[in-house]
């Protein structure tokens, strides 16, 4: 076995090893580099959001904040437009659906002579029917009036059929002041949006009826665009060709627009003026009759009915709030910016300050994506954008997360190496795969064992330069004196000792500190405590000081190692005995409990203050130190040696003592079956 004074210098030496440079592969070298993950994660933002947006797998998120953006407009009756319904009241004046001819041409001269600038029979006449005389009637309402548009209709025989466009009879279409088209595309959640400015089945060559009654009215345009150039290719005769797409701005809900029952128009109550000027509609209204669309201002399930959907395509057309999509090369690139715009600020930010930005940051592109459309005219899909910037503070918090993890895997690797590597260390070489909480714990657990580490050495050296030096070096001046009188001698004794029981109990107190539970075996303590008496007897003797023994019969046992308590009980006995004036006696005892044992040593010396017992357990301590107070042959480190036995047991320490009275130490251990 080394020398104490050998694991010392080692100790000593390790002073430089603790404070080594990482190596490649450590902690250090596996740290975070917010740079480089700034790069990986924004390309994993971008391939996200870009994807998303290319696949169409969004668009429902789409469709929800264009909707949103839609219902939070304020609701503006329009001017100069007005549905004439034909509606429960006027079916029940006028008897039931559909009418004779020769009532719609009342119906039309009803409204041209109201004063109407346009008016558009939202009703296909693609066939002629028996009436002869009533199409004949409507064809001279048509021609007379001359501000009428009639409606053309895409539609398929069959479903997914051909499509054929619904022409009104050529007996009507010649009376027409223009013919339009009417109709909107659903979206896949069967909400009308939007509508192509041209279409038609081979060629779009069809306009917008709405865009033909502002051409009837002379009222501007500003929402359309030029017929589409013809392609060189030949169209196929029967697809249907579309250009021009536009999302509608609605005015508002079902019922916005304002409506006057068709009876009371044929009837002339209709308040004067209700009519002049404005573009009229005659469209049905009610349940059953028509078409009835959902529309993104759809509330309360009230769908609107179809030829108030053709008053919201004629309002945005005239006031130039039709809405335009982005191209797919702006919208990847500004849907790419928006993605990468919470790497500006995750590696500035705290986690909690993090969320909350991105969060709000969400909250700011549905809004954004939502007013767009009303403030500009254009509309940019958020949905791809959004995911993608919601998904940056978890992408960001993963990797560093993982970075964590390398560096406290390199920290924990680094620790163990240095504590394997000191004189007291005993880590384990093997560095198995831990769970992150796990690995904290472990990287704690080994930071905290360097720092007792460290505190031990700075105590050592402490311990050897002042404690074992002083008395030593008292030694080598008596004997450079040449004065070895028998009073010299006697001094230079008294110094070796000190230096040697100075060296012995911090031996004794670095094994302590090194015991380990698992190598605690069952014992008797009784025999602990009688051996340890035996050894103390002599030092008793000399000081003529009686010892006596209050020692159950009964073996004892415990789980401990049998050299550690026996040097604890000895310390004990010999600091009762150095404290006990001649002629007194000092009992060594235990008590046993259900599943303790407390042994104990009382003297009767002079007492404890509790100031005195509170430090009486602390490394260096003495019970009677200060000035003037002479040296004994104590060292400060047998009760904390008792203490550090104690608690490596298991256990626990204590003094019961009052000045004047004596003293009771005392050591509790669990007791074995």
């Amino acid at each position: 076995m080394k020398t104490g004074f050998a694991r010392l210098l080692r100790l000593g030496e390790s002073r430089g090893r603790l404070a080594r440079p990482a190596e490649p592969g450590t902690a250090s070298s596996a740290r975070w580099r917010p740079g480089l993950e700034i790069l990986r994660i924004g390309a994993l933002l971008l391939i996200l959001a870009l994807g998303l947006s290319l696949s169409g797998v969004l668009q429902r998120i789409d469709h929800l904040v264009f909707d949103l953006g839609q219902r939070l407009q304020p609701v503006v009756p329009p001017q100069g437009v007005v549905i004439v319904a034909i509606d429960s009241h006027s079916l029940d004046r006028l008897g039931a659906w559909p009418w004779p001819r020769a009532t719609d041409a009342r119906l039309v001269d009803a409204v041209c002579r109201a004063g109407a600038a346009a008016v558009g029979l939202d009703i296909a006449f693609t066939e002629a029917g028996s009436d002869a005389a009533g199409n004949a009637a409507l064809a001279q309402s048509l021609r007379a009036c001359g501000k009428v548009a009639l409606p053309v209709v895409l539609d398929s025989l069959r479903s997914g059929g051909q499509i054929v466009e619904g022409l009104p009879i050529p007996q009507l279409a010649a009376a027409a002041a223009g013919l339009g088209r009417i109709g909107v595309q659903l979206d896949g959640d069967g909400v009308a949006r939007s509508v192509y400015l041209w279409e038609g089945v081979g060629a779009p060559v069809w306009p917008l009826m709405a865009q033909t009654l502002l051409t009837i009215a002379h009222q501007p345009v500003r929402g359309s665009a030029p017929p589409p150039a013809h392609s060189a290719v030949p169209p196929h005769p029967y697809a249907l060709a579309a250009a021009d797409l536009r999302r509608l701005r609605f005015v508002g809900p079902s019922g916005t627009v304002p409506r006057l029952s068709a009876s009371a128009v044929l009837d002339g109550v209709v308040p004067p003026g209700a009519l002049r000027g404005k573009v009229v509609l005659i469209g049905a209204t009610a349940a059953g009759l028509g078409d009835f669309l959902a529309t993104p201002v759809t509330t309360q399930g009230a769908p609107m009915p179809g030829v108030e959907v053709l008053a919201n395509t004629l309002i945005a057309l005239r006031d130039g709030t039709l809405i335009r999509t982005v191209s797919l090369v702006w919208s990847l690139l500004i849907t790419a910016l928006l993605a990468l715009a919470p790497l500006l600020w995750l590696p500035r930010l705290m986690p909690l300050g993090g969320l909350i930005a991105s969060v709000a940051w969400g909250l700011v592109l549905v809004g954004s994506a939502a007013a767009l459309p009303l403030l500009t005219g254009w509309w940019v899909a958020p949905g791809g954008a959004l995911v993608a910037a919601l998904s940056a503070y978890p992408l960001w918090g993963w990797r560093r997360l993982e970075a964590a993890r390398r560096h406290l895997d390199g920290e924990l690797r680094q620790l163990r190496r240095t504590v394997r590597e000191s004189p007291e260390g005993d880590a384990p070489a093997k560095h198995k795969r831990l769970s992150f909480e796990r690995r904290i714990l472990e990287v704690q657990a080994a930071q905290q064992r360097l720092r007792d580490l460290q505190t031990r050495r700075d105590d050592a050296l402490a311990f050897i330069s002042h404690d074992v030096r002083a008395p030593l070096a008292g030694a080598v001046q008596l004997l450079q004196s040449g004065k070895m009188d028998v009073a010299a001698r006697d001094r230079l004794l008294t110094q070796l000792r000190r230096a040697l029981n100075l060296s012995q109990g911090f031996l004794d107190l670095s094994r302590a500190q090194s015991l380990e539970t698992s190598a605690l075996v069952e014992i008797e303590l009784g025999a602990v405590l009688h051996q340890a008496a035996d050894f103390a007897y002599d030092e008793a003797l000399a000081q003529g000081v009686r010892f006596v023994r209050e020692i159950p019969d009964d073996p004892i046992w415990v789980r401990g190692d049998f050299d550690a308590l026996e040097r604890l009980t000895t310390n004990l006995l010999r600091n009762a005995v150095q404290h006990s004036p001649a002629g007194s006696k000092v009992i060594l005892g235990a008590t046993l409990a259900p599943h303790t044992v407390r042994f104990w040593v009382r003297d009767q010396g002079p007492g404890l203050t509790p100031e005195q017992s509170a430090r009486l357990f602390q490394r260096f301590s003495r019970a009677h130190e200060g000035p003037g107070t002479p040296l004994s042959g104590s060292t400060g480190l047998g009760l904390y040696y008792v203490r550090l036995v104690a608690e490596k047991h298991g256990g626990a320490a204590g003094v019961t003592s009052h000045p004047g009275e004596g003293a009771m130490f005392w050591v509790e251990l669990t007791r074995q079956a």
